[in-house]
């Protein structure tokens, strides 16, 4: 009788076990490999929010070039909200910054300051 209740348990658990969600992987953003920090940065791309935990706390967007690279993006207030708006409407931005150290020794972000809309013409 104390076999099948500890096979019974042991069942039980691994039932448990099996029945959790692995952790997913966070998208890392693609760094550079030359990137200077205090360098100029100028582009025009696509914009969405950061899916986690960033290295530097000002980081909450991700920029998207037409390269397929992405970059860590910090903005103030009145850039941030452009930004906001344009994850909205999926539109692309012209985001001018320098680049900037984080934390640690490979994380590095573009702080942008300044941010305007591209217009659309559809």
């Amino acid at each position: 009788m104390s076999a099948l209740r500890i096979a019974f348990t042991l069942f039980v658990a691994l039932t448990f076990v099996g029945c959790g969600e692995p952790e997913r992987a966070r998208p890392a953003a693609i760094r550079p490999s030359v990137v200077r920090a205090g360098g100029e940065f100028d582009q025009v791309g696509t914009v969405t929010l950061y899916p986690g935990e960033s290295c530097a706390s000002q980081v909450v967007f991700i920029f998207h070039t037409g390269r397929s690279t992405s970059i860590s993006l910090a903005a103030p207030w009145r850039e941030s909200t452009i930004l906001k708006d344009a994850v909205r409407s999926h539109h692309r931005v012209r985001v001018v910054g320098k680049w900037r150290r984080g934390k640690t020794p490979d994380c590095s972000y573009v702080e942008a300051t300044q941010v305007e809309a591209q217009k659309s013409f559809w």
